[in-house]
């Protein structure tokens, strides 16, 4: 289980996309970026990611191994999501 120490948020809500956010954890390790998306299933994150020079497609530059990270990850986000809503 991470220690997710620090959650910041950008509200965008443009289409799908709610905002994007960024998660510090255990204090000393930053990842930027995380998209906040809205589909038919719920909300989702997608991890950063970077286009392949010269491919056509973009590669996750940093991204959970398991699904129980990932839902930590989106259960975090998801909460400092609703916390700036509802200021």
């Amino acid at each position: 289980m991470l220690n997710i120490t620090e959650v910041k948020m950008k509200k965008i809500n443009k289409g799908d996309l709610l905002g994007a956010a960024s998660i510090c954890i255990d204090d000393c390790f930053i990842i930027r970026e995380i998209k906040l998306l809205d589909g038919k299933n719920g909300r989702y994150i997608k991890m950063p990611t970077r286009k392949i020079k010269n491919k056509n497609f973009v590669q996750d530059t940093a991204y959970p191994i398991n699904n129980e990270t990932r839902l930590q990850i989106l259960e975090y986000v998801s909460a400092k999501y609703d916390e700036i809503v509802e200021e």
